[in-house]
């Protein structure tokens, strides 16, 4: 018998007249791409996490940057990190753009204790040069996103947009997140204090019992009141909700440093993807030169390698529990043939009785398995497309049915589900789920192949 003879009776067993092997056919090629679905729904879900954790950690920060360690006796901001003057930060970018860097900027960057009316709470303090343009840090690009979403959200509600300000750090000026706005109900105009740790800590001293008693020689100081010029936001809630924006000199007065001072060394280089060399390059740089004994350099790669390396594994084990989904559909395409050959049964033995040899009828088994695994990807395949691309009205639908918030912003960070379909992922699954359907095939074509075909001309259906 010819392939395509066998390609025609495996169709043909496929798709039987209306009976229960029907049904069970159908339930089967549903099992499957049920699976297929949820596999590529996870999956994509998974790597649109990735993907949009990247892209915010790349919007929110440099792609990477020089710290130095502080000297004991060094006067630094917040503890941990020592700080560059103007000529040693300038020393420091001339190195990284003979390397490749397109930009760099010295940020001073500290923890400070923000106030707002009779609220206290920690929060980072990034402090740059206003009059640099940041081509790479889109924080004028965070600010009129900020004016979009609350026109956007005065128009869904029916009141007035509230004014977010302009791109400003003048004297005495910061700019704050919508999400602080919210929270501490503040607007433009609004005024705030700002306290270093280091000062406070300075206000106090160990006893001889080692215990905190006020230090009468520490310098008196008042902290900073400023005025919110601007708000911003970059849809990613766990920075909006800490970070404050000032001017460079404005954040060295704060903290009683001089002029031009900073902690970092901000970097941004033409590929976030692909700077082994470039890392490799400055680290050694920094190593060969003595004066830099003291100062060290991270990528955003390094910074956030062990959230990253958390995804992926994430991902990975995702996909090894979820394919036993398939799997479990696979054994229901083994009970589905295993009824149709005892249904059959008569026309194998005649198949055979006529010259049909065991490895043709092996072959037309096989092929119905692979039949049933195909089709069931194939609608697999598109219902996970369509899931993944109407997943926020699906949502939608879910909150109002069952009034709950399925996918709050405050804990996973994003203001919307991200999911992205990789189609190399979906190839993978897809010959997977085809190979575990044709291989459940297998043992009833066997059983088949090997019938009788005397014994079964006089089987009784």
């Amino acid at each position: 018998m010819n392939f395509s003879a066998e390609l025609f009776l495996a169709w043909r067993y496929f798709k039987p007249k209306r009976s229960a092997v029907s049904i069970i056919t159908l339930i089967s090629v549903v099992g499957v791409a049920l699976g297929v679905c949820v596999l590529i729904v996870v999956i994509a879900i998974m790597a649109g996490f990735s993907d949009h954790l990247k892209q915010k950690l790349l919007e929110t920060g440099s792609h990477g940057q020089i710290m130095k360690r502080s000297a004991p006796s060094e006067r630094h901001p917040d503890g941990a990190a020592g700080k560059f003057s103007a000529d040693e930060a300038q020393e420091l970018i001339g190195l990284l753009t003979r390397r490749g860097a397109v930009e760099c900027v010295p940020v001073l960057k500290s923890p400070v204790l923000f106030q707002a009316g009779e609220s206290f709470n920690p929060k980072v303090l990034l402090a740059f040069d206003p009059a640099l343009r940041l081509n790479n840090f889109p924080l004028r690009e965070a600010v009129e996103r900020a004016r979009r979403n609350e026109e956007r959200n005065a128009k869904e509600h029916g009141w007035m947009p509230r004014d977010t300000g302009k791109y400003s750090l003048g004297s005495k000026e910061v700019l704050i997140s919508s999400v602080m706005a919210n929270e501490y109900r503040l607007s433009v105009g609004s005024r705030i204090i700002l306290h270093t740790p280091s000062r406070l800590m300075g206000m106090l001293k160990r006893d001889e019992n080692g215990n905190y008693t006020y230090n009468e020689k520490a310098e008196k100081y008042l902290p900073a009141e400023l005025t919110v010029a601007g708000i911003y936001t970059f849809d990613k809630y766990d920075f909006d909700r800490n970070v404050i924006f000032m001017g460079l000199d404005e954040a060295d007065d704060l903290f009683g440093l001089d002029w031009g001072d900073s902690t970092h060394i901000f970097l941004w280089t033409r590929d976030p993807f692909r700077m082994e060399d470039f890392n490799r390059a400055v680290r050694a740089d920094l190593q060969r030169d003595p004066r830099y004994f003291n100062v060290f350099y991270s990528s955003w790669e390094d910074m956030n390698r062990r959230f990253l390396d958390v995804l992926q594994v994430e991902k990975n084990m995702m996909f090894f529990l979820l394919i036993f989904i398939v799997l479990v559909a696979a054994f229901s395409i083994t009970n589905t043939l295993i009824t149709t050959v005892i249904q059959k049964t008569r026309e194998i033995g005649l198949l055979k009785a006529v010259g049909t040899s065991s490895g043709s009828i092996l072959r037309i088994f096989v092929l119905q398995g692979a039949f049933v695994g195909l089709i069931g990807t194939c609608f697999g395949v598109l219902a996970g497309w369509l899931v993944v691309v109407y997943r926020m009205n699906i949502l939608r639908g879910m909150r109002m049915l069952t009034g709950m918030e399925i996918f709050p912003k405050e804990m996973y960070l994003f203001s919307e589900l991200p999911a992205h379909i990789i189609w190399g992922d979906v190839l993978v699954i897809c010959v997977i789920s085809v190979a575990l359907c044709t291989c459940g095939a297998i043992l009833p074509a066997l059983r088949a192949a090997k019938l009788d075909p005397a014994k079964a001309l006089r089987y009784e259906s």
